[in-house]
C-alpha cells in the first residue's frame, strides 16, 4: 500500500508537468489533479496514519482503479507522450478489479467483526478516528454490489440503503440502486419492503416490464392484494429483520468475533493470580546471562508466554526492508488436497527469509534457540506477514493433523512450537486470539508470543487453535518462526502420559 501512495505521488508530478504544457486546453484535467493532490499530500504527511485507516485504503485502491482510468481517457483527447508513458508504467503495478473487490470484502468483514455502524463507516468514522475522506455514493453502491454478487444479501441491503442517503447520489442511477435493493430485501424475506421499493421504481420508469412483473409478484406474495385494498394486511408474515449470511461453523465464528472485540487486558481473576512475570535465562544460557529475556505468562494451560523486547527497532526495520520487495498474497495448504492456495479466511501478504541471507535474521534464530532451548536445524525460514485493510487469519492450527493431506515430511516432523514476533503496534484490532482459553493477545512491537503446538507425546494440542483478528485501524506486521520436531529429541523430553501437559518452565 505504501508503494501505491508513492506511485500516485509520482503520477501527480508527471501530470502537473503535462498540465503546464497544455494549460489552456486541459481545465478538466486540472480540476481532477487538484483533487488527487489534496488526497496524496495528506497521505504523505502521515503515511502510517493514512494507511492505517480502512476507508483511506479502500479509497486509495478505488481511486487507482477507477479515477485514474478516467484521467487517462481525458488525456487521450490531446495526448503527450511523457505523461501517458509514465501512467502506463505505473499502471502495471496498480491494483485491479479483484483488489477493489477484496477491499470491499474487507470493509464488510470489519463491519461484522467489530459491529461497526454502516453510516459511520461510510462517513469515515472508525473508533473515533476520522478518515480524511468519506465513501461516495458510488463507493457504497460498489460495496453493496460486491455483496450482491456473492449472494450476501445482508450487506447488500446495508450498503444500498447507505448509497441512497448520500448527497452525491446523482452521480449514479437511483433506479439501479433501488433495483439491487429490492432484490436483496426480497431475498432476506422482507416482501413488503421489496413491494414498496418496486412501487418507487415504477414512479421513475412506469413502463419497465421486469419491474412491473416483480411488482405484481411481490403483490401476489403478500396475499393477492396490496395493503389497504380490503383491509387484509398479510405482510406481517414476512421477515423485516436483516439476516446475516451463514459463513459456516457459526458457533466458532461468533466466539472468534467476540474475542476480537474483547478487551485483551482483562483476564479471569482466578487465573491471573497464578500468572508470573520473570527474567528468563533458560538455565543460564550464555546468550541470556547478561541480558535475560522478559517473560510474561499469558495462560497456564495451554502454556502461553510473551517475551518482551526480544527485537530491537533496528532489527525490525531490517527484517521489514528485506521482506517488502518479496511480499505476495499468503497461501494456506488445503487439508483435503495438500495444495497451497489462496483462501478467503487468510488475508495477508507474506515473504520468507533464510538465515544465511542476513546476519540479523541469523541472529534472531540464535536468539529463539537460546530462549526456547530448541534446535533451529529443522525450523522453517522466517516468515514475515503484513496485514493491511481488514487483514486476518481465521481460526486454524499451526500443526498438521493426522487427517490432513500433505503433512510435513518425516525428516523434519510436525510443527512442535510457534514463535510469533510482533513487528508493529496496532491502533485497533489485529489481536491474536486463542479460542479455547478464550484470550486475546494484543500486538506489542518488539515482543513475541511462544507456545507448543504438540504435547510432549507428539500429539497435537487442539487447545492451541488460534486466529489473527482483522486489523481495524493501523498496519500489522508479524514474523513467524515455526519449529519442527526433528533434532529436538534431547532438548524436549517426552511426557509420561499421552497428554502430559505442555510447560515452558
Amino acid at each position: 500500500m505504501e508503494d501505491l501512495v508513492y506511485d500516485e505521488l509520482d503520477l501527480l508530478k508527471s501530470l502537473n508537468e503535462y498540465i503546464k504544457a497544455e494549460e489552456n486546453k486541459l481545465n478538466r484535467v486540472r480540476s481532477l489533479a487538484e483533487n488527487f493532490k489534496k488526497v496524496t499530500e495528506h497521505a504523505s504527511s502521515n503515511m502510517d496514519r493514512y494507511l492505517g485507516h480502512p476507508v483511506n485504503q479502500y479509497r486509495l485502491v478505488q481511486r487507482l482503479v477507477s479515477e485514474w482510468s478516467h484521467m487517462e481517457n481525458l488525456v487521450m483527447e490531446d495526448v503527450t507522450d511523457v505523461f501517458l508513458t509514465n501512467l502506463s508504467i505505473k499502471r502495471a503495478h496498480f491494483p485491479n478489479a479483484d483488489d477493489v473487490k477484496g477491499s470491499a470484502e474487507a470493509i464488510m468483514r470489519l463491519q461484522d467483526t467489530y459491529k461497526l455502524d454502516t453510516h459511520d463507516l461510510a462517513e469515515g468514522i472508525v473508533k473515533g478516528s476520522k478518515a480524511s475522506q468519506t465513501l461516495t455514493a458510488v463507493d457504497c453502491f460498489d460495496i453493496g454490489r460486491t455483496a450482491y454478487l456473492e449472494k450476501d444479501f445482508y450487506h447488500c441491503v446495508l450498503w444500498m440503503n447507505e448509497a441512497l442517503l448520500k448527497d452525491d447520489l446523482k452521480s449514479l442511477s437511483k433506479f439501479d440502486v433501488l433495483d439491487h435493493l429490492a432484490y436483496c430485501v426480497a431475498q432476506q424475506g422482507n416482501i413488503q419492503r421489496a413491494y414498496e421499493i418496486t412501487s418507487e421504481m415504477l414512479e421513475l420508469d412506469p413502463y419497465h416490464e421486469r419491474i412491473q412483473s416483480n411488482h405484481a409478484y411481490y403483490r401476489n406474495q403478500m396475499g393477492a392484494h396490496k395493503k389497504g385494498d380490503n383491509g387484509d394486511d398479510r405482510s406481517s408474515q414476512f421477515s423485516s429483520a436483516l439476516q446475516k449470511p451463514n459463513f459456516g461453523n457459526l458457533p466458532e465464528r461468533e466466539l472468534y468475533e467476540r474475542l476480537c472485540r474483547k478487551d485483551t487486558s482483562k483476564y479471569n481473576k482466578k487465573v491471573e493470580k497464578k500468572l508470573k512475570c520473570k527474567y528468563w535465562t533458560n538455565n543460564n544460557h550464555p546468550l541470556l546471562i547478561l541480558q535475560p529475556a522478559k517473560l510474561e505468562e499469558l495462560w497456564p494451560s495451554p502454556h502461553l508466554v510473551r517475551f518482551h523486547d526480544v527485537l530491537s527497532d533496528q532489527e525490525i526495520a531490517q527484517i521489514k526492508a528485506m521482506a517488502k520487495p518479496r511480499l505476495n498474497r499468503a497461501t494456506v495448504q488445503n487439508p483435503q488436497t495438500g495444495v497451497l492456495e489462496h483462501a478467503r479466511y487468510r488475508v495477508s501478504k507474506s515473504a520468507w527469509i533464510k538465515d544465511w541471507e542476513d546476519t540479523t535474521v541469523a541472529t534472531v534464530s540464535q536468539r529463539i534457540s537460546a530462549i526456547t532451548g530448541l534446535s533451529m536445524v529443522t525450523a522453517e525460514e522466517l516468515q514475515i506477514a503484513n496485514y493491511g485493510v481488514g487483514g486476518q487469519y481465521e481460526p486454524h492450527y499451526d500443526y498438521s493433523r493426522k487427517s490432513d493431506v500433505g503433512k510435513f515430511e518425516d525428516d523434519i516432523g510436525n510443527r512442535i512450537a510457534t514463535f510469533l514476533f510482533y513487528l508493529s503496534d496496532v491502533e485497533h484490532g489485529g489481536s491474536t486470539v486463542f479460542l479455547h482459553p478464550e484470550i486475546g493477545v494484543r500486538p506489542i512491537k518488539g515482543s513475541a508470543v511462544f507456545w507448543y503446538n504438540l504435547y510432549p507425546s507428539g500429539e497435537g494440542d487442539s487447545r492451541t487453535r488460534h486466529a489473527a483478528c482483522p486489523v481495524l485501524t493501523g498496519v500489522k506486521w508479524v514474523a513467524n518462526k515455526w519449529i519442527h520436531e526433528r533434532d529436538q529429541e534431547f532438548r524436549r523430553t517426552c511426557g509420561r502420559t499421552m497428554t502430559a501437559d505442555n510447560r515452558i518452565f
